[in-house]
């Protein structure tokens, strides 16, 4: 019967005690939110081409060049620019494309999805006589950016570029003729040198050598008439 006090005390002081406990697991600092990500910059794609890929002095060149906004926000005040490398002299641009420093640029904005194509044409001028290929570069550049966004690139093969690839040819005949006369001569050499050794090999021994008796069977012969 004493048991029952002893037990009601001990519930009476895990009661009381729960509410002090409480409050300590409510003051504990919650954590604080990681900081998001910052939003990613804006995703284009370009291409430049001249539908051609070879050309020569006095040909004309159009060309034609694409940027589309592949990202999910719209894209604002957007340089597109194109090269005009040594032997290349612009005729016109659209869309008031202006020429300066060696290229020619142009202010556009995207939105989502948006393609947008831009087009000048080029004269062919003299080029350097060791200069194979004629390239242009396009790219586009974001709002008061120092490095362009996307580049692409296209190139015409040159005269010079189109002899270089037959004097090459020709150098490499006249080594595998060489190579081929080499081989043929080295190998008459070490037929002949076979040759000369399988005769060695096979000679036959002096004939006088097995006519001639030798000086034991003199002695015999002389044992024998004396009998």
């Amino acid at each position: 019967m004493r048991r029952i006090p002893v037990l009601a005390t001990a519930l009476a002081a895990w009661v009381l005690a729960g509410p002090a406990v409480a409050p300590a697991q409510a003051a504990a600092p919650t954590p604080k939110p990681s900081a998001s990500a910052s939003p990613p910059g804006p995703l284009l794609s370009i291409t430049v081409d001249d539908g051609r890929t070879e050309v020569a002095a006095g040909d004309e060149l159009t060309y034609r060049l694409t940027v589309r906004n592949l990202g999910t926000t719209k894209v604002a005040d957007i340089k597109v620019s194109q090269s005009l490398p040594t032997g290349l002299t612009l005729v016109s641009a659209d869309r008031g494309g202006k020429s300066r420093d060696g290229a020619v640029t142009w202010d556009t904005d995207l939105t989502v999805g948006q393609e947008s194509t831009f087009t000048t044409v080029a004269r062919v001028g003299e080029t350097p006589k060791d200069l194979l290929r004629l390239a242009t570069v396009a790219c586009a550049t974001a709002k008061d950016g120092k490095k362009p966004l996307v580049c692409a690139t296209h190139s015409d093969l040159l005269p010079a570029g189109a002899v270089a690839p037959a004097a090459e040819r020709s150098g490499m005949s006249w080594l595998w003729s060489a190579g081929a006369v080499v081989a043929l001569l080295i190998v008459g050499l070490g037929a002949i040198v076979l040759l000369r050794h399988r005769r060695r090999r096979v000679a036959p021994a002096p004939a006088h050598s097995a006519s001639r008796p030798t000086e034991s069977t003199d002695r015999m012969a002389g044992a024998v008439s004396l009998d």
